[in-house]
């Protein structure tokens, strides 16, 4: 989940982190080892300020285990690491407060090249960017072919890519990340995601790699390069795209599509809207798809405003929301989609959040920013404190802010009557998790697949900066509220569990197929 107000401090940090040092000086540090002494202030550092910001430290973690952890990664450094040989370790110790928010992030190297030639990289298609991974049972399947070479078999394991077997990397950076609590159906997802991150601390920066696969009992080789398309190179090559006629992906004008991008947020990675609505029967209107890859993009009022019209126009009467693989967003976002969902005429969305101290927040929330752009930014950072002390306070001796939707508001009135299906998997968190939880204990949908990847009461997050680590420059992220669905569960540390169980194989995947979408097309049909 993402705050508005601190956008702007968001974004000057990075520009300070692009204008610090070249790229040559950045990639020697990289490559210094660190001293010990300076590996155990940052330890001391990162321990300290956890223990002073975090609002809920020991939910999944005894107090007195995580000190043995810092005490004995302390005792454990008796000799100089790389950064990122720093890293693994102190991730790892990070990862046992089973926080999925919170992430300590490794150094990455830079390429840059020059002239002429920035431009083409820029526009240009590594080598992993153009195959899609699906991870399972310990096993890397290529599940997507986005390369020019149609040898390769979609479904095919990938034993090595340059001679590193993904197992290996599995085995050496799972204990760096973590879902929220207990759950386990978040790791997978995860780390194929991660994965060509993985690969480029290995390897460095690559044009081209070599990868290995298996198929049908037999192994072949392919090198997959750097692609420099030029603007027709789909044309040139025969392959066409057919427009899809849905909400939020209209076959409309240039200056049309550009106005949907922005209303229906178009999330330049996925190459795809954030909110789309479907109709997946043919011939049949009154049953509808709406699929939010995530609650980031967009101006979520009036495409909910739109897609919402747009059900009652249709006279739905079976509406699925497809959370899957959404990773949550803005607050503002989710509630928005909320409001349209509850049958009560009233709803609370979250309860206010935790915080370790009302007074503090704020200028926790700009912590990481250098200590040059305070006197510049002041004319921002004054007001935005004293909008966020006027929105804490405390009860019981435990301190609160008040967030998006902690307040009971009125429910929209052409919100959705209908019966409600929620598709979720190891993918739905953060944000996600909590729409879902209210959904679930509010008993106003019937939920298919698997267990959310985030908790179901909710997760420390709300506002997350991101702190440099004095000596090692390893960047810390780690949420400085718990936010809770108003609804809550009994079973503390596992994500919202689906009504009727269904999981994707991985013939189910390489194939297109679609089990969890089925059974309530299926199940539709029955009634």
């Amino acid at each position: 989940m993402k705050r508005p107000t601190i956008y702007l401090f968001v974004l000057v940090y990075v520009l300070t982190l692009l204008s610090c040092a070249n790229v040559e000086k950045y990639n020697r540090f990289i490559e210094t080892p660190l001293a010990v002494e300076a590996m155990q202030q940052d330890i001391n550092y990162v321990e300290h300020n956890l223990w002073k910001m975090h609002p809920d430290l020991f939910l999944y973690v005894r107090e007195d285990q995580l000190k043995v952890k810092f005490d004995s990664l302390r005792r454990a450094i008796r000799q100089p690491l790389l950064p990122n040989q720093f890293q693994l370790a102190l991730a790892s110790v990070l990862a046992q407060v089973r926080q999925g928010h919170m992430t300590l992030s490794p150094l990455i190297s830079k390429f840059d090249p020059k002239g002429k030639d920035k431009v083409r990289y820029q526009k240009s298609k590594g080598p992993f960017s153009q195959l899609g991974f699906h991870w399972q049972e310990n096993t890397l399947y290529l599940s997507k072919n986005g390369t020019l070479d149609s040898s390769l078999v979609a479904g095919s394991k990938i034993l090595s890519i340059e001679g590193i077997q993904p197992q290996n990397l599995y085995t050496k950076y799972r204990p760096t990340f973590t879902s929220d609590g207990y759950n386990t159906t978040f790791i997978d997802q995860a780390f194929e995601r991660l994965l060509p991150r993985y690969y480029q601390l290995e390897l460095g920066y690559k044009d081209s790699i070599s990868v290995l696969f298996s198929c049908a009992d037999s192994t072949y080789q392919r090198t997959v390069v750097r692609r420099f398309d030029s603007v027709d190179t789909k044309a040139k090559s025969g392959v066409t795209t057919k427009a899809v006629k849905k909400v939020g992906q209209p076959d409309q004008k240039k200056s049309d599509l550009k106005k949907q991008r922005k209303i229906f947020g178009y999330n330049a990675n996925l190459k795809r809207m954030s909110k789309q609505l479907s109709f997946p029967v043919k011939g049949d209107s009154s049953v509808a798809l709406l699929k939010v890859v995530d609650f980031s993009f967009g101006r979520p009022k009036e495409a909910y405003r739109r897609i919402f019209d747009r059900l009652e126009l249709n006279s739905v009467q079976y509406l699925i929301l497809d959370l899957r693989g959404n990773l949550g967003g803005r607050l503002s976002d989710v509630r928005e989609l909320y409001s349209y969902l509850v049958e009560e005429d009233k709803f609370q969305f979250v309860q206010p959040a935790v915080i370790t101290s009302k007074f503090n927040l704020p200028f926790y929330q700009v912590k990481g920013l250098p200590g040059w752009s305070y006197p510049i930014l002041s004319p921002f950072i004054i007001p935005s404190a004293v909008v966020s002390w006027t929105k804490s306070f405390s009860k019981d001796g435990i301190n609160y802010t008040h967030l998006t939707g902690s307040k009971v508001e009125k429910s929209k009135g052409g919100r959705y009557r209908g019966d409600l299906f929620v598709l979720i998997d190891g993918g739905t968190f953060s944000a996600a998790s909590l729409i879902a939880t209210n959904l679930k204990v509010g008993k106003r949908a019937v939920f298919v697949g698997e267990e959310t990847g985030g908790a179901a009461n909710g997760t420390v997050a709300g506002s997350l900066p991101v702190l440099k680590l004095p000596n090692s420059h390893l960047r810390w992220r780690f949420g400085l509220m718990e936010v809770k669905p108003y609804y809550q569960v009994s079973e503390e540390g596992r994500g919202v569990m689906p009504d009727v169980p269904v999981v994707r194989s991985v013939d189910d995947v390489i194939k297109g197929k679609d089990p969890v979408l089925d059974k309530v097309l299926k199940s539709i049909r029955v009634q």
